[in-house]
């Protein structure tokens, strides 16, 4: 954030310094409040436009292996723009690499699902995943096994069979 906020100064001042520029050679002086009005313009624009990308910047670094299966959108009256273009500002991934069958009950997955929001740490949590009856369990250190390697004292979650997630770690081949 410190950096961003940095940035948006450092461009403010360059945007100013250049319509100052353009004045000059011109021959002209500035009217007054508008090299003000150029930096927070530019200022305003440049924060739009570092939150408004940060979603496609931090999906586009992620390895093939990251799998994207959920977004959640945001919108406020103090940034008017993101009524009209809703902004994802968090995600839901499956890291593809650790899906694992359970070979007592292959339609019982495990897979590591990350949680990434933006200014807010990201989350990694381990899940069952039952892919023949559409539902989800996290799997903590508090999970107990059975002797089929299936867990015993877990809240099940029911989850949309045609959702992203279910074909993400149901249909992805597992080696």
């Amino acid at each position: 954030m410190f950096l961003t906020i940095v940035g948006a100064i450092v461009l403010a001042i360059a945007c100013a310094g250049l319509v100052s520029l353009g004045f000059r050679a011109s021959g002209q002086r500035a009217p007054r409040g508008v090299l003000p009005l150029t930096g927070g313009v530019a200022m305003i624009v440049f924060m739009a436009w570092i939150e408004n990308s940060w979603y496609g910047r931090t999906v586009s670094e992620l390895p093939e292996s990251h799998v994207v299966v959920a977004t959640g959108e945001f919108s406020n009256f103090i940034q008017p723009w993101t009524l009209v273009f809703p902004r994802i500002n968090r995600f839901m991934l499956v890291d593809t690499d650790t899906i694992r069958v359970n070979q007592a009950e292959p339609t019982v997955r495990q897979a590591e699902i990350i949680l990434v929001q933006r200014y807010t740490p990201t989350v990694v949590t381990r899940q069952f995943i039952d892919c023949a009856d559409g539902r989800r369990a996290d799997n903590t250190d508090a999970t107990e096994l059975d002797d089929n390697g299936l867990p015993t004292n877990v809240t099940w979650i029911d989850i949309p069979a045609d959702g992203d997630l279910m074909a993400t770690v149901c249909n992805h081949p597992v080696g």
